[in-house]
């Protein structure tokens, strides 16, 4: 019994031991990969650090740079799983702010907006002011232009200038740009699908002209008309079954037609409009920002 006890003893240090060096391996030739810019084969490392990590604050560390090799190379979806990984853990409100402030960027720079503000929101309970909180409002702001939710954006550009030191000359240069660019002359003029197909149904093809759609417009009513003359011929000449048939189910058709072709047209001339403004806020501000050493 003795000898057993003896001998589970030692192996266990042995295991100890060899997992420490294994750890230990691991992060330095993650680091070194890092430092080398070699981008994919750091987050291989840093996954095997993570695997071998002994303290929580080894595997949370391990991840956080894991996500950032990801992001360097342009694969935020993997930076995001990367980064979920670490929201289990026990984490602190600084690190909890940081760890959600990059899943919010990367879902960003991904382009899901949506999932991106849920990210947002959460950090806004955290009782912290880092810098990552205080990215999170601008990155908010921007997650909020992209769902083109223009009043609540402006809001949330306020919040930061608020949250951010700059002496009063530079604060009153950046409010008097958000307001400038946030007025109704300048806002992207975005249509509304509803009333888009509320106007179509009323009247053919009168959605499409409202859309800014004046040819889809011009070739759905003409198209109409068509039906409408083809079916009033049949009935002229007592085809009666044909003008019930075809000519209706061609009238129907484009009728419909017409109003849902509405689903696919305003949402690209809304993503048209709203693209020049978002891109252009982003550029010009982070400028001005940069320009002022705030960001």
């Amino acid at each position: 019994m003795k000898i057993n006890i003896t001998y589970w003893l030692a192996l266990s240090c042995l295991l100890v031991n060899f997992s420490i060096s294994a750890q230990n391996v691991s992060l330095q030739n993650a680091e070194h990969l890092l430092g080398e810019e070699k981008f994919m084969e750091a987050a291989t490392a840093f996954e095997k650090a993570y695997f071998f990590g002994q303290s929580e604050e080894d595997r949370v560390d391990a991840l956080f740079k894991r996500a950032y090799c990801f992001k360097q190379l342009n694969k935020h979806h993997e930076a995001y799983k990367s980064l979920v990984r670490v929201l289990p853990y026990n984490l602190n409100d600084s690190l909890k702010c940081a760890a959600q402030y990059e899943l919010a960027l990367n879902l960003y720079l991904g382009k899901f907006y949506k999932d991106a503000e849920k990210y947002c929101a959460k950090n806004r309970s955290l009782p912290v002011n880092t810098p990552e909180y205080k990215r999170t409002i601008l990155l908010h702001a921007l997650i909020l232009n992209e769902l083109n939710d223009y009043a609540y954006a402006k809001q949330k550009v306020l919040e930061y200038q608020d949250n951010i030191t700059l002496d009063k000359f530079q604060i009153d240069s950046l409010n008097l740009f958000v307001n400038s660019y946030y007025s109704k002359k300048k806002l992207p003029k975005l249509k509304s699908l509803r009333k888009a197909r509320r106007l179509s149904k009323v009247l053919p093809g009168a959605g499409l002209f409202y859309a800014g759609k004046p040819g889809k417009a011009l070739l759905n009513i003409t198209l109409q008309l068509g039906a409408l003359g083809y079916t009033g011929a049949n009935l002229f000449f007592e085809n009666y079954v044909t003008a019930a048939t075809a000519g209706v189910f061609m009238l129907r058709s484009f009728y419909t037609g017409g109003i849902n072709q509405l689903n696919e047209v305003v949402p690209k001339v809304n993503y048209k409009r709203s693209r020049k403004f978002n891109d252009d806020f982003r550029k010009n501000y982070l400028t001005k920002l940069q320009k002022y050493y705030a960001y």
